[in-house]
C-alpha cells in the first residue's frame, strides 16, 4: 500500500498546477484589491519552485492584513504551502507545510462560512499527510479527508475540486481498501461533467483542475 500510495506524491509532480480561486462576494469599489489578485494569480498559474511559492504566499498574507474583509488571500496562501506539501522531496517536509497551510485556511474559514472551495483545499490538504507514513496514517487521515470533500460537494454540487481529489485519492488507493481505476473512473467523470456545467463567478474565482481530470482519465483508461 505504501508503494503505491507514494505514486498519488509521484503523479502530483507531473501535473500542472494551474489556478484562479475563489471569491464569495468581491464588492464593487475594490479594484485595487482585484489587480493585486490578478496580478499574483497570473504568476501563481505557472510558479513551480519553492521559493516562489513562499513570495506569493507571503503577497497573499500581506493582501489579506490590508484587505481583512476578503478570504480569498487566505485561501491562495494556503494553497500555496498546499502545493508545497505535495511536491516536497523530503517527507518529514510534509507536516510543517501542511501545519501552515491550515493556518491560513483558519483565517479564511473565519471570513467565509460554508465555503465549498475551502472545504475541498481542506480535504486535499488533509489527505497529504498521509504520504508522511501511509500505512499508520491512512485510517484516521482518509477518513477526515473524505468527510471534508463530502461537505464541499455538499455546500456547491456543482464544484468539481472535490470530485477531482477524490477520484485522485481513489487511483491510488490498493482495490482492496476500495480503491483502483474501476473504483475512481465514476467520480473522475462526474468531476468532467462538472467542469462542463461550473461556471466561476469572476476573474479571481477558482478554475483549476481541468486539465489535471483530463490527466487522471487518461492514467484511469490506460492511455
Amino acid at each position: 500500500m505504501k508503494k503505491l500510495l507514494l505514486l498519488h506524491l509521484t503523479f502530483f509532480y507531473v501535473i500542472s498546477y494551474s489556478i484562479a480561486q475563489p471569491t464569495a462576494s468581491v464588492a464593487s469599489g475594490s479594484n485595487k484589491f482585484i489587480a493585486a489578485m490578478e496580478t499574483n494569480l497570473k504568476i501563481l498559474d505557472t510558479a513551480s519552485t519553492p521559493a516562489t511559492l513562499i513570495m506569493l504566499a507571503n503577497t497573499f498574507e500581506r493582501i489579506g492584513n490590508a484587505e481583512s474583509k476578503y478570504w480569498q488571500p487566505w485561501y491562495y496562501a494556503a494553497l500555496c504551502y498546499g502545493f508545497m506539501a505535495l511536491k516536497a522531496p523530503d517527507k518529514s517536509m510534509i507536516d510543517p507545510l501542511t501545519e501552515k497551510a491550515e493556518g491560513y485556511l483558519e483565517k479564511a474559514m473565519l471570513l467565509s462560512k460554508d465555503n465549498s472551495e475551502i472545504s475541498a483545499l481542506h480535504g486535499m490538504i488533509i489527505n497529504t499527510k498521509i504520504l508522511v507514513d501511509p500505512p499508520t496514517r491512512w485510517q484516521t487521515y482518509s477518513q477526515q479527508s473524505s468527510a471534508l470533500l463530502q461537505t464541499a460537494k455538499e455546500q456547491n454540487p456543482l464544484n468539481p475540486r472535490p470530485y477531482l481529489i477524490e477520484a485522485r485519492t481513489k487511483m491510488f488507493t490498493p482495490p482492496a481498501m476500495g480503491g483502483g481505476p474501476d473504483a475512481a473512473r465514476p467520480i473522475v467523470e462526474k468531476a468532467l461533467n462538472n467542469y462542463k456545467e461550473f461556471q466561476p463567478e469572476n476573474s479571481i474565482a477558482p478554475v483549476w483542475g481541468l486539465a489535471q481530470t483530463k490527466m487522471l482519465q487518461a492514467k484511469i483508461n490506460g492511455q
